[in-house]
């Protein structure tokens, strides 16, 4: 059964912000455990106001988990205390992120590759007092066995859980999963373990658990993005529609681009959001160049859902 599982929503960076994490839950969120927050990052020596914004307190209203991606221990360090110093008792350690630019840096996916890199992180991480650890990770950069040179040094930090994306930095989100080396891992595994990647219907779910009993999780992202409601239980035209509303009202007030760009966020969104719905609605969507044209466009989508 899927109630047997921990639900967690998967970070998405430009979309699962803490005005998404907290509006889906709010319409959503009934049945999920805890949303991932995009990663915080050291830009040019800096951490981003904005990373850090999205994750403190005051801005969230539901549950979170803090995410670092680093290749360089002091950074890791740096990052996890500013985290901790918000009062979060728990920090993810993303070992994931497949974009090249990410990844050539060795962050990532990429510091798959890199063993002894991997090992100094952790390492610094567990140096830390007063903090607990979750790890999101890839099989590998490049080979899809990469992650047997790495299981063995999470006993570092003796991580909470670890999130598996079955696929290899390199492809991305393209291709078929490689489940078979994902049940090597599942096997071989001595912690809590969450499968994430491709996660399209309920009954997948139930395939997975039948398969890998001792699932502890499954994390979905692209495609709660896409269908907010994948969880409910009975469909709601009505839900979504709130859930639209709210999300446009929230980021009308946090935004400081005017007119523009609320906009330019909405469609963003749109670029994923319910893509069964109406074509010519969504069309005209995109090509709204204005707040007005934007409303007649999604008021049309809505009205077709009906």
């Amino acid at each position: 059964m899927i109630s047997d599982l921990k639900l967690y929503c998967a970070p998405l960076q430009g979309f699962t912000d803490c005005v998404w994490r907290n509006t889906h839950a709010e319409v959503f969120g009934e049945h999920i455990d805890i949303y991932y927050a995009p990663f915080m990052r050291i830009v040019n020596g800096v951490i981003p106001s904005r990373d850090i914004k999205d994750i403190i307190p005051e801005n969230n209203t539901t549950h979170i988990q803090p995410q670092i991606i680093a290749c360089k221990p002091e950074d890791a360090v740096r990052m996890a205390l500013v985290i901790k110093k918000y009062c979060y008792h728990s920090v993810d350690i993303n070992l994931g992120c497949p974009h090249p630019p990410i990844a050539q840096k060795k962050k990532g996916s990429g510091i798959l590759r890199y063993p002894a890199d991997c090992e100094a992180l952790l390492k610094a991480l567990s140096e830390i007092q007063g903090l607990s650890f979750t790890i999101k990770m890839r099989l590998g950069y490049d080979e899809p066995t990469q992650w047997r040179d790495i299981l063995p040094l999470f006993e570092i930090i003796s991580p909470k859980e670890i999130v598996v994306h079955p696929r290899i930095g390199k492809d991305l989100y393209s291709g078929e999963i490689n489940f078979e080396q994902f049940l090597t891992f599942y096997q071989e595994c001595p912690y809590p373990l969450i499968y994430n990647g491709d996660l399209h219907n309920r009954e997948q779910i139930l395939r997975l658990k039948e398969k890998c009993p001792g699932l502890t999780g499954v994390m979905v992202g692209r495609t709660l993005v896409s269908y907010p409601d994948f969880f409910e239980v009975k469909y709601s035209t009505a839900k979504l529609r709130l859930f639209h509303d709210l999300l446009f009202e929230r980021y009308s007030h946090k935004l400081l681009g005017g007119e523009h760009q609320l906009l330019m966020k909405m469609k963003t969104l749109w670029g994923m959001m319910l893509p069964y719905t109406d074509k010519k609605s969504r069309k005209l969507i995109k090509k709204s160049s204005s707040i007005h044209s934007y409303q007649i466009a999604v008021n049309s989508l809505f009205k077709n859902m009906i």
